[in-house]
This record gives structure tokens, C-alpha cells and sequence, in this order.
């Protein structure tokens, strides 16, 4: 077990003595606890108890201070603009696509280099978090280490600071990701917050309202997918969208997995 006299897994420099570290972004779980009262979630372990939780999972001494802040800066970034497609306000800030079955919008107002970051960190988090609730999700050290060395070279202090560092970012490992999303979000939510390793190259995150599909190998995506890839760096971002329908079967399936 790690303690507070550990060195930070992200900078190498400084003492982890971060405590409560969200290893997912906080905004991405809240749909967890927005229709119960009193405010709850709840958590199923590998025998398929449950128990009432009041917020998503966290971790003691993993980073430090500094390291923190600037994921939280990421994470503002892109939250911020990723739920201004449920506002009609901001309906101008996207533009949705149709291709035959297959949907998708593009975020106008959202760097392409800071989503690939924000991604990034939490692929390294889930990766290397001693939590059982992400036991099931790893990434092969290689990998993990140049997430790891791309991710520290932009923790910064001010959102400011990082849009004017993201400039030399020039080059991206061959990775995919993919960010889905149904048409509209579902409440109670149909879904739940859960990452997997399914083999050497993909990796699985469910974010209640979103999935992201992680690939240490581009050259593995469907083909299909590959208009959704957000790894790279001229771009719009693009999220795909999926009926209710399907979205709540898939979630249902993959629910049931875990509980196997």
C-alpha cells in the first residue's frame, strides 16, 4: 500500500500526498447519484453484494498536489464543453452527422490536443490505481509509462498556461480511443462506472453517460470506427452517438459480464 511518503507516479519528483484522488473525472459519475434520495450510489463487489456509496471511487497517494491540480484543469476543460451538447444553447458549438446507421457530433469549441490529454489521464490513472474496482483494467507497463511521460510534460497551473504549452504537442503514440454516447441522457442512467482490460490491446471505460473504446494498436479499430478516432491532432472532436435502445442493451450485457 502506498503512503504519503511515496514518490508521485506522474512526475517522479515530488511526494504523493495527494489524498481522495478521483481516478475518474467526478462529473463524468454524478448521473449515479442524481435521482436517488437521500444521494446515493451503489456499488456491487465480485460477489455480486451491494452497498450504498455517497461518491465514485478515490485513492490516497498516488500523485502530489501539483499533479493534481492539473488534471483537475483537464478536467474542467473538457467537462465543461463535452455537457454543453445536452444545453440547446449551445447548439451552435456542434454539428451532428448521419451515416446511414451511424452517428456522430463534432465539438467545435473543444482542443482536440487537451481531449487527447484529459484521455489520456484517465487511462493512466485506471492503469495504475491498486483499487479492486479497477482490477480488471491494465495497461502493459510500456504503454503506461508513455502515457505516462506524454502526461507530465503538460501538468500546469492555470488553464491559460495549458492551452499555451499544448502547442509542442506535435505527435501522438499509434493509439486509438473512441468516445460514445446516447442520443439523449438516460435517468436513472442504465449504465454504470466500470473499466476492463479485454485483451493486449483494448481497453474498456464505462462513464455512465459516455464509453470510451481504448486501443494501444490503431491498426486493430474497425473501420467504422476509425471516422470516431480521436487520437490525433488536426481534428474536430467527434463523439459517437447510439439509440437508447442500443445503449441500454449493451450496458445490460456488460453488466452482466461483470457479475460473472
Amino acid at each position: 500500500m502506498r503512503t504519503q511518503n511515496d514518490i508521485c507516479l506522474l512526475c517522479k519528483e515530488s511526494r504523493a500526498t495527494q489524498k481522495n484522488s478521483h481516478l475518474i473525472p467526478r462529473f463524468f459519475g454524478k448521473g449515479l447519484f442524481e435521482t436517488r434520495n437521500p444521494r446515493h450510489g451503489i456499488e456491487i463487489n465480485k460477489d455480486g453484494k451491494r452497498r450504498r456509496v455517497q461518491d465514485i471511487v478515490k485513492e490516497d497517494y498516488l500523485v502530489c498536489p501539483g499533479c493534481e491540480r492539473g488534471f483537475s484543469i483537464l478536467e474542467t476543460y473538457c467537462s465543461l464543453r463535452l455537457e454543453r451538447f445536452n444545453k440547446l444553447r449551445y447548439y451552435q458549438e456542434f454539428k451532428r452527422f448521419k451515416i446511414g446507421e451511424f452517428e456522430y457530433f463534432e465539438c467545435k469549441n473543444l482542443d482536440i490536443k487537451i481531449f487527447n490529454l484529459f484521455i489520456y489521464s484517465i487511462i493512466w490513472r485506471l492503469s495504475v490505481s491498486s483499487t479492486y474496482a479497477f482490477g480488471a483494467f491494465s495497461l502493459p507497463k510500456i504503454h503506461e509509462e508513455e502515457l505516462r511521460s506524454i502526461l507530465s510534460n503538460y501538468i500546469v497551473k492555470t488553464q491559460e498556461d495549458l492551452i499555451s504549452s499544448i502547442t509542442d504537442l506535435i505527435a501522438l503514440p499509434n493509439y486509438s480511443h473512441i468516445t460514445i454516447r446516447p442520443h439523449k441522457k438516460l435517468r436513472p442512467p442504465n449504465s454504470m462506472l466500470s473499466a476492463a482490460s479485454l485483451g493486449d490491446y483494448l481497453h474498456e471505460i464505462f462513464l455512465v453517460d459516455y464509453l470510451i473504446l481504448f486501443l494501444t494498436d490503431s491498426d486493430k479499430t474497425e473501420s467504422q470506427l476509425k471516422e470516431i478516432d480521436n487520437n490525433n491532432l488536426d481534428k474536430l472532436v467527434r463523439i459517437g452517438l447510439v439509440s437508447v435502445d442500443n445503449w441500454k442493451k449493451y450496458n445490460y450485457t456488460s453488466i452482466k459480464e461483470a457479475l460473472r
